[in-house]
């Protein structure tokens, strides 16, 4: 087994079809392109010394690229770690240190800046290849690769072989590495093409990033059934609909904000919609009035899912022409799913607990982790923090969840993180961060700060701060300084105190 060999199977049949086109330059690869390139990427990284069982880091935007780089790392047996191009230095060094990746592959603006001008934070790093201006140093992604064999061996992996390894923020604040095997992300990628109702002639669109679990949605899923993508790497709404109208795509997937600015941004005299079939949403609840605007003005299906990292992606999905608006559907098939309560006592219908799942698509654990891998399973069922329940007729809907992570825009934030970099500021005393809620991005973090005795501060000036050690998704929102934190006798911060409290303060657009 070896995911690349769907790449060879559509080569069979489609061989001069497009696979892969790129929005940005026009660049297409068909089938057989596409196959001759990540046998020659996979011959250059065996050449550069990658191995069997070792992680390739890839820190690029959506393009082309990350799909050749994703496979070839597949095809020799090699673990793919995604990493999102917004982080900036701190954040890269976690996942790189944690994952002690030898070897990098990124875009070479921002590994010149936030990864080779600061090399002693990345101890273990060996061998850098960039993407764009030779940077000193570092190999050049295409050089490297057309000096590679078009022929290569597919490694034979075991079905629980890893595959890719996702970052994921975690109940601890820092980002936890999900590892996803082989026959975790193929099972699963089958079961999203099946929701999508995806075949060989559909072509399919997406800007949320590549470095998410997404991906099993948007490249995997689509590449099972031979149909064709394009590659766009920064969301825009007007730049999505241009797409769409132009190469009459059929299937566009993203998160509820973008088709909040997608609908915001429509002329129905400038935009031809007709090919568009499914408009697919995850990451954060689509509000109701959001799904009945989607499917009245751009007459497409809307199917609404529900998944996590750990998972491979899908849970639940809501069936195409037979979905229940604020409801994220049915349990996949293959897929268990069941709420409980806090003693794992199994809830009724229409009673809120915590969601567990059993999946084909369930992660091997947490990169070397075993008590936070032990702690997310109850009896073999994979604890998924959210609160739920479901109807009668086996709808479920997602009520809440019983960690206090963030969720903007389809962004996962977890507040500590965001809190640390905060309090490494020399005016800070205290700060606590909270999400609040927000009508296009769902919510987005708040910070409450308190200032050390004599000192003061701007609200812009904190984002200011925050801006140049976080990615931009995380930065506050909003900045609320007050005297003191409310907190209970053990000191603990009551944050809920601090959602209630109204949203009056000075706002930095992120958009």
């Amino acid at each position: 087994m070896n995911i690349s060999s769907i790449i060879s199977q559509n080569v069979s049949f489609y061989s001069r079809c497009k696979a892969i086109i790129a929005s940005e330059d026009g660049r297409t690869y068909t089938w057989a392109e596409l196959e001759k390139n990540i046998n020659k990427l996979g011959n250059a990284l065996l050449n550069f010394g990658v191995r069997r069982g070792e992680i390739v880091a890839v820190y690029l935007p959506n393009s082309p690229e990350v799909v050749l780089t994703y496979f070839a790392i597949a095809r020799i047996g090699a673990i793919f770690l995604p990493i999102n191009i917004h982080l900036k230095t701190n954040e890269i060094s976690h996942i790189l240190n944690n994952s002690r990746s030898h070897f990098l592959i990124g875009s070479s603006v921002e590994i010149k800046d936030r990864v080779i001008n600061q090399r002693f934070l990345f101890p273990h790093l060996r061998k850098v290849i960039t993407v764009g201006d030779y940077v000193d140093g570092c190999a050049d992604f295409y050089s490297l690769m057309e000096a590679g064999s078009s022929e290569l061996e597919t490694y034979d992996c075991a079905e629980d072989e890893p595959c890719a390894l996702v970052y994921t923020s975690g109940t601890t604040g820092k980002p936890k590495g999900a590892i996803l095997s082989h026959g975790n992300i193929l099972s699963i990628g089958a079961i999203d093409a099946e929701l999508l109702h995806i075949n060989d002639q559909d072509l399919l669109l997406t800007a949320t990033p590549y470095c998410h679990i997404f991906f099993v949605q948007t490249i995997v899923a689509p590449f099972i059934k031979g149909a064709g993508i394009i590659t766009m790497n920064r969301f825009s709404p007007e730049k999505s609909l241009e797409i769409i109208s132009r190469y009459k795509v059929t299937h566009y997937c993203g998160v509820p904000t973008m088709y909040v600015y997608m609908l915001n941004r429509f002329n129905r005299n400038k935009y031809d919609l007709k090919s568009w079939r499914v408009a697919q949403t995850a990451g954060a609840s689509m509000p109701a009035k959001y799904i009945r605007q989607i499917e009245e003005k751009f007459g497409v299906n809307i199917c609404e899912t529900y998944g996590t990292t750990e998972t491979s992606s899908c849970i639940t999905y809501n069936r195409i022409g037979h979905g229940k608006v604020g409801s994220v559907g049915r349990v996949a098939r293959g897929i268990q799913i069941k709420v409980v309560d806090n003693t794992g006592r199994e809830m009724p219908a229409d009673k809120v607990g915590e969601i567990l799942v059993k999946s084909p698509g369930m992660f091997l654990g947490y990169w070397e982790m075993p008590e936070a891998t032990k702690a997310a399973f109850n009896d073999g069922w994979y604890r998924t923090g959210d609160l739920g329940i479901y109807d009668k007729d086996g709808y479920f809907y997602i009520v809440g969840r019983k960690n206090e992570l963030i969720i903007s825009g389809g962004y996962n934030i977890f507040p500590k993180e965001v809190e640390d970099v905060i309090h490494s500021h020399p005016k800070v005393a205290e700060a606590a961060v909270v999400g609040v809620e927000n009508p296009e991005l769902n919510e987005v973090p708040k910070a409450f700060v308190v200032m050390k005795p004599g000192e003061h501060m701007t609200e812009e000036e904190l984002i200011h701060f925050c801006k140049g050690e976080l990615a931009d998704y995380k930065v506050p929102l909003y900045v609320e300084f007050i005297q003191e934190l409310p907190k209970t006798s053990t000191g603990k911060i009551l944050k809920a105190l601090l959602q209630k409290k109204p949203v009056f303060n000075q706002v930095c657009s992120k958009i």
